[in-house]
């Protein structure tokens, strides 16, 4: 997970948090709910078979938060930064 100094990698965070959170929903089908769904032509294939990792995906649950107050962060002491800058030119 990088770190970034723009709104940018803050957005691809967002993005990255809502893709792990339907990949979780997903992968709760248990057995008999794969069976069922199996049966069921109504539902797409994405949902026949949940082949997802779901230590990766709580992994990825608890460091995007972590990143995104990181890149909070990095705008808040660059901002900083500046405001000093231009208050010695000053």
């Amino acid at each position: 997970m990088e770190v970034g100094n723009n709104l940018n990698s803050m957005y691809q965070l967002e993005n990255n948090l809502n893709k792990s959170a339907h990949n979780i929903s997903k992968s709760t089908l248990n057995d008999s709910n794969v069976n069922e769904v199996q049966k069921s032509d109504s539902i797409d294939n994405e949902y026949k078979n949940p082949e997802i990792d779901l230590a990766k995906e709580m992994m990825e649950q608890i460091l995007i938060p972590i990143a995104y107050t990181a890149n909070a962060e990095v705008i808040s002491t660059q901002a900083s930064i500046d405001k000093t800058i231009i208050d010695i030119k000053a």
